[in-house]
Formats: C-alpha cells, structure tokens, sequence
C-alpha cells in the first residue's frame, strides 16, 4: 500500500533498501511518521504512531474511523473543483475571447481600458453562476469571488507577457488561462486553512481536516512555508495540478484495505520522548525512525526540530530496548551523535551500502540501528544475492 498523504522527506524510495534488514517484531512503532511510507508498506498488524502535527495525525484518525462527515467535505470539494474547471472548459470560447480582447490586442481607446475589470468580472461571474459550488464549503463567497478575480486577473496578465517571449501552443495556452480559476479556488481555501489555524475561525474537525488534505495535495511541491506572520504561503501547484483525480485519492482512504491496516494502531499527537515514555517500548518491538533533518530549515507546520532535539532523541535512544532503524541525512553532527553506541550505514544516491567511515565524504544519508552489527551484514550479503 502506498501513502495517503504527500508530506515532506518521504521514504518511499528507501523502503526496498531497509525491508530486509527489518527483524520480526510485535508491534510497530514510528515516531516521527508524517506519509508513513514504510508503515504503509510493512502494513503491521498491529502498530502506533505519533507525529508533532496534529492536523496529520486527526487526519489519520478520520481515517481510522472512517469519518463520514469527512468523507463527505472532501467529496463536496472534488465536485467543486472539478465543476469549475469543467464550466471553465465548456466556456473557454468566452474565456479565450476575453483574454485576446484584453490582453493581447493592443488599444488605446481609454474607454475601453476603463471597462477592462468590467469585461474580467462578468466572465469570472459568468464562470461562477454556471459551475456547481457547495455552499457549505465556502464560508465567504464574496471573499471567494473576489480571490478568483484576483487571480484570473493576475494569471491573464502573466500568461500574456510569457506568451510574447515564448508562444504557448493552443492547449498550453488553455491549460494557462484555466489555471487562472483553479489557482484562485486553491487561494481561497489556502486563507480559510490559515484562518483556522490562527484561530480566526471556528470550524469542525472534519472540515478542518478536509482543508487541511486538500491544501496538502495541491499546494507546490507538497511544501511547508510560512511568513513572518505564521501563514502558509506556498502557491498552487500550477497548471499540471488541474487535471489531477482528487477523486481517487479520497477513495483510497474510504476502502476496506485501509480500514483493516488502522484496526490495530494507535495514534499520538506529542514529542517523540513523551510519546516513547507513554507506550514504553519492548523488546520484541521494531520501530522506524525519520526525525527531521539536521539542517537550518528543519521544521513543517510550523513545528521546529533544532540540534537540541536531535541530541534528546539520540539519548533516548540508547534506552530503548526495541530494535530500531533511523534513517538521516548525514551531517558531522548527526554522525558524531551515533558513532559510539550504534552501528551506522550509509548508502549514496544509487543506493549501495557502505559501513560509515569519517572520510566518506559522498554520503548522502545514514541508516543508524541497534541491531547487530553481523546480523546486519548477513541480511546485506543475502539481499545482494537475491
């Protein structure tokens, strides 16, 4: 099974790098889970998780509980968005014309300049009136109308300059211009999950959260960006993002698979050391670990991870009887916290072992364990001859 949700520093790519050195285990532990991409792939039969984000992990609870009420937002936000770039493309005649006649084609006429925002708003009002909006959705349709202005104005006016350096092709250009809408419904609902988040407003937790999903699958890059001010800032993904099938992934989260997969787990929403303190680790326990990078931008959801809390965990560590892998990227610091008490592993960007050593330069990241170190090497010799 593959993750539900895009979240910075995913481990999809090093799950087939660190499955066979995984022992049997009871329970499954994951600190630090954000996508959960090895959770996702082990499916444990029985597992806890824990993340700093409590957005993420009531997202993972509607999951669990299958939440209706959640379901249902989600899907009043795939038919409205959908709807409006559905009307968008029935209309892009009017579209397009308006875009050439205000855009493109060069008048002096002041009266006609003067009737410009005129000329954008009756389209947008045309595109609105006809598309299919759930009310409850939208807390403010003026504030909601008057972002989609903005945008579509902004984006026509763009998409008419970069065309004169670089002529778009029809299907380009159509793709262009309708970003102008799908961007400013992206926009809105950005301001409404600040507005949540700085408690500026009071709203469900299904509705919350069902913000929360979509900004996630649509913001750029699956990023985490905030200004002085503490708001999300980062823009819509752009126009590749138009035509993706929202739809799927709501029903990837509504299934019988992943009702079964979170029977059995627990969620947390604390630090890692009081989460660990709380469920108290055994033994016969695995737990994966992907704590946030040892660098000056090391925080998501306005969350930070500075050195201080890299050196907890790595204390932590050495008190906790289960087995464990982390994995890093590598820094002197985070090395020089691990190199006495546990065995460290590096792999480069094509993914090949080595047993770290002080003067391998090129590592891109760690694999650090408790497990031993022969058990390792063994599980290591035995991949590489498969």
């Amino acid at each position: 099974m593959r993750p539900v949700i895009k979240w910075p520093g995913g481990k999809t790519r090093e799950v087939d790098k660190i499955r066979h050195l995984i022992p049997k285990y009871d329970r499954y532990i994951e600190p630090f889970f954000g996508g959960g991409a090895v959770f996702f792939d082990l499916m444990p039969e029985k597992a806890v998780i824990n993340d700093i984000s409590s957005s993420l992990m009531l997202f993972y609870k509607m999951i669990k509980e299958q939440n209706v009420e959640f379901k249902d937002i989600l899907l009043k936000y795939n038919t409205s968005f959908q709807s409006l770039i559905n009307t968008t493309d029935e209309l892009y005649g009017k579209v397009l014309g308006i875009y050439q006649q205000e855009y493109v084609e060069v008048n002096l006429d002041e009266d006609i300049k003067e009737n410009k925002q005129a000329n954008i708003q009756e389209l947008v009002d045309l595109i609105l009136n006809a598309s299919q909006l759930s009310d409850d959705l939208v807390l403010d349709y003026s504030k909601y109308r008057k972002t989609i202005l903005k945008n579509v104005s902004d984006k026509f006016r763009r998409t008419s300059l970069n065309n004169s350096k670089r002529r778009f092709s029809d299907e380009d250009l159509k793709e262009n211009l309708i970003t102008g809408f799908t961007s400013g419904f992206y926009m809105y609902f950005r301001d409404v999950y600040n507005d949540i988040n700085l408690s500026r407003i009071s709203v469900s937790d299904p509705y919350n959260i069902a913000n929360f999903y979509f900004i996630r699958e649509y913001c750029y890059g699956s990023m985490f960006r905030y200004n002085k001010n503490g708001e999300f800032n980062i823009p819509y993904g752009g126009m590749s993002y138009n035509r993706k099938q929202f739809i799927r992934k709501i029903e990837a989260l509504f299934n019988k698979d992943i009702k079964t997969l979170f029977e059995n787990v627990s969620i947390y929403n604390s630090d890692f050391e009081e989460f660990l303190y709380n469920i108290e680790p055994k033994s016969n326990d695995f737990m994966f670990l992907d704590p946030p990078y040892d660098t000056d931008f090391s925080d998501y959801e306005g969350v930070s991870f500075d050195l201080e809390d890299q050196t907890r965990l790595a204390k932590t560590l050495k008190n906790i009887p289960a087995k464990f892998i982390l994995i890093i990227k590598d820094t002197d610091f985070i090395y020089n916290l691990y190199k006495d008490d546990f065995l460290i592993l590096s792999f480069d960007k094509n993914y090949t072992y080595n047993v770290r050593s002080r003067n391998d330069r090129k590592v891109t990241h760690l694999i650090i364990t408790n497990i031993d170190e022969q058990d390792v090497k063994e599980l290591i010799v035995s991949e590489t001859e498969i």
